[in-house]
């Protein structure tokens, strides 16, 4: 036979005051789309398991095709609206807004992992937050030495080849124009 339980009272309980109401607004991706019924979409994909024919059943969800609309017709509809680049941006809008809501029972996660050392990730744990929280440091000292003087000598030693060229083929380099110290201009790379 079952016993009751006795329930201790702990007294009236204390009202709660109110949340202010929040009114959650669209990030420009999602405003940016063209209907309601896109914006459903995107919402609906996180509301359904994911898999084959996720993109069907949220499409459908979210008003697209009719109740005759045949399989074939709803997975070119799937795909067209899944594939839209408006669609794939506010997807990815929606993602980043969803990933950073869940940071705070990620930490919570990992703060009880941490905690508990007979957890076998409890050293990896450990080491991710050290790692986020005192990044390992490379230091690299680079000295570059550039010696120009094999160069100019160089240029030195073809500028006489040249002026001795000259001379046996009887030109005479004080009577041709002078040269021209040109640095090209750079231009711009096209993009």
């Amino acid at each position: 036979m079952a016993r009751a339980v006795a329930t201790k009272s702990r007294g009236p309980r204390r009202e709660l005051a109110p949340l202010e109401p929040i009114d959650a607004q669209d990030g420009p991706a999602m405003k940016a789309l063209p209907s309601d019924r896109h914006r459903a979409a995107v919402r609906a994909l996180y509301q359904i398991r994911p898999g084959h024919g996720a993109n069907v059943k949220a499409a459908r969800l979210a008003g697209f095709g009719t109740e005759t609309s045949t399989p074939q017709s709803m997975a070119t509809i799937a795909s067209r609206l899944f594939h839209d680049e408006r669609v794939l941006a506010a997807i990815r809008e929606e993602d980043e807004k969803r990933i950073r809501a869940s940071a705070p029972r990620a930490i919570r996660a990992l703060e009880s992992l941490i905690e508990n050392p007979d957890s076998r990730d409890h050293a990896r744990g450990i080491a991710m937050v050290l790692d986020r929280v005192y990044p390992a440091e490379s230091v690299h000292h680079v000295k570059v030495e550039h010696d120009a003087t094999p160069a100019l000598r160089a240029t030195a030693e073809v500028m006489q080849r040249i002026s001795d060229l000259a001379a046996k083929a009887g030109i005479n380099l004080k009577e041709l124009p002078p040269l021209i110290d040109v640095t090209p201009e750079r231009s711009e790379p096209a993009p």
